[in-house]
């Protein structure tokens, strides 16, 4: 498996390549009034609006910090209606990738039904890289009102 790793707070996470459209820099976001914090924005990407995640405010509850390695990762996520949509995951220090050949990422051996989007966990020359499963990333109330049809 290959992953597109990123950190938060020092932590390093991954997403599998085969879920993720484009990586981009960060750009400016036209927040939203009344949807949760982890909710950054919106911004227009190839004539339609893309919703952002901010996953360090989802992980850990504090906003992405502006830095040079922060990107938005633009990943296929299953919609209301289970067509695959374009979503951005906001993260920083998402610049490298982890090749674990065929390896499947283990359990971490605890549950947690507050953040269902944590997968299991690689290690790969001494380090250890947990996985965000997008599929789980918005719980299904958020999901309907961020993929809602005009």
């Amino acid at each position: 498996m290959v992953a597109l790793l990123f950190e938060v707070d020092g932590q390093k996470y991954g997403l599998d390549v085969n879920q993720v459209v484009k990586v981009l820099p960060a750009v400016r976001l036209r927040q939203l009034p009344r949807v949760p914090d982890c909710v950054a924005g919106v911004f227009r990407y190839r004539g339609a609006m893309v919703p952002v995640i901010d996953l360090c405010q989802l992980i850990k509850g504090r906003p992405a910090a502006p830095l040079l390695s922060t990107r938005i990762i633009l990943v296929r996520h299953p919609g209301p209606s289970g067509e695959g949509r374009v979503l951005g995951l906001l993260a920083e220090r998402a610049t490298d990738t982890l090749d674990t050949g065929a390896t499947e990422p283990l359990s971490s051996g605890v549950a947690t039904p507050e953040a269902p989007y944590l997968g299991g966990i690689s290690t790969s020359g001494g380090e250890m890289v947990q996985y965000v499963r997008v599929e789980h990333v918005l719980p299904a109330d958020l999901r309907d009102r961020l993929f809602a049809e005009e």
